[in-house]
């Protein structure tokens, strides 16, 4: 289904968690319930790899996504998960670039930028994670990573390329960012995305996240130019996760 255009989009990103498959089922029945019906069409959850074939099959009207993936098809990858994968168990977004794949997993920014690609030639909706170490850092330095990052996409498919920026200072931290802030480092995101693809890259969307909760969801969302959210730790409690993504609506 396609996006309402006056509702912003909400990513729920479970991380490695809950623990068990019934626990996965009971959070993403209490979120079914808990969300008006027309908020599904602008909501994701990205659970991990294990939970999304039953998952997928269990709850049809939530979109479901991967917190990443491999950019072949098939070989000699052991531990990785291809799209053809993900897509014959229903699924069809991905999040590749968070912080915490390349501070761990060693993810350089060809490495995302080589995922960006290969999501968008087989038709997934790809969120790219983007945002700077530390508080001070400046945006051109915030820009220049974007730049490597989604340079080379798909022009034609931009409407399926979606931007988080992420403080990296603010993710699991309690310390979300200020949302006037962010607006400007997005406005010079979106800014470097026209240098790159002119007018068409006002089809991209960008979301906001890092410590993003029921309290200051709409304050993020009420700034000109977040498109939406990433939620982390938040999106595990159903009953908060639903006020964010009705704050969006």
């Amino acid at each position: 289904m396609p996006f309402a255009e006056s509702m912003k989009l909400i990513v729920g990103n479970w991380k490695l968690n809950p623990p068990t498959l019934n626990d996965a089922i009971a959070l993403a029945s209490w979120v079914s319930v808990s969300v008006s019906s027309e908020s599904f069409d602008n909501m994701v959850l990205l659970p991990p790899f294990i939970f999304l074939e039953e998952l997928a099959k269990k709850f049809k009207q939530i979109k479901f996504g991967a917190q990443d993936f491999f950019w072949e098809e098939s070989g000699a990858f052991t531990g990785e998960v291809s799209l053809s994968m993900l897509k014959d168990v229903g699924v069809s977004w991905v999040l590749v670039g968070h912080s915490e794949r390349r501070r761990i997993f060693g993810e350089t920014d060809q490495i995302v930028n080589k995922k960006m690609r290969f999501a968008l030639e087989n038709d997934f909706n790809v969120i790219v994670a983007v945002g700077e170490l530390q508080r001070d850092d400046h945006p051109e330095e915030i820009a220049s990573g974007f730049k490597k990052n989604v340079s080379g996409a798909d022009v034609s498919k931009l409407d399926k390329l979606i931007v988080a920026y992420e403080p990296v200072w603010a993710v699991g931290t309690g310390e979300a960012d200020d949302p006037a802030r962010s607006s400007q480092i997005i406005g010079k995101l979106k800014q470097s995305a026209f240098k790159l693809f002119g007018a068409d890259s006002n089809r991209i969307r960008f979301l906001y996240g890092g410590s993003v909760n029921s309290q200051n969801a709409r304050s993020f969302l009420n700034q000109p130019n977040v498109d939406g959210l990433l939620v982390g730790g938040a999106s595990l409690n159903a009953e908060e996760f639903a006020l964010i993504v009705e704050s969006s609506n």
